[in-house]
């Protein structure tokens, strides 16, 4: 997800590296800056134009500490198939290496034409679990030498979530 990104997003200095977060694995010695752990997708709405999910997540940052104003989402893909995810305006705060489950669930809309190519897909090839990919812009003040700094940061997400289709009583 490598791209040019200009210096400055609705008023907020752009982080130059962009932080990627996937799935830990136990041969990896050192953890991620960032370790995300996402909650089961719930369904609350459907109707004819799509389905509608809730999805909560708890967030650790290993990096710094930091107030988080707001996050945006791009090119949210599951299995390939783009969902919409809605800004999350929520604000909460992170501290470094303590784990924070955010205050509300993100939701995610699946429109009904995505819907159809996903179901088509899991008719072909059911899996147990989902890639998810996409970027989340982090948007917030961030400690850095003992003062906050206005920013936004770039976090390109790579993990699998549980596929909530398969009936597992386990």
């Amino acid at each position: 997800m490598s791209q040019n990104l200009p210096s400055k997003i609705r008023g907020y200095s752009v982080h130059s590296q962009a932080i990627v977060v996937n799935q830990q694995t136990p041969s990896s010695r050192s953890g991620p800056a960032v370790e995300l752990k996402v909650g089961d997708p719930v369904v609350v709405d459907v109707s004819l134009s799509g389905i509608s999910f809730e999805l909560s997540a708890e967030v650790t940052s290993a990096a710094q500490s930091a107030q988080v104003d707001f996050l945006t989402f791009h090119d949210v893909r599951v299995n390939g198939v783009s969902v919409v995810v809605e800004e999350y305006s929520h604000r909460f705060s992170l501290r470094k290496n303590e784990a924070i489950t955010l205050p509300k669930p993100a939701k995610i809309f699946l429109p009904t034409g995505a819907l159809l190519k996903g179901a088509l897909a899991e008719m072909h090839e059911s899996r147990k679990e989902w890639l998810v990919t996409g970027r989340v812009f982090v948007f917030g003040k961030f400690r850095k030498y003992g003062f906050y700094h206005k920013r936004v940061v770039p976090v390109d997400v790579k993990l699998t979530i549980k596929n909530p289709l398969l009936n597992d009583p386990a």
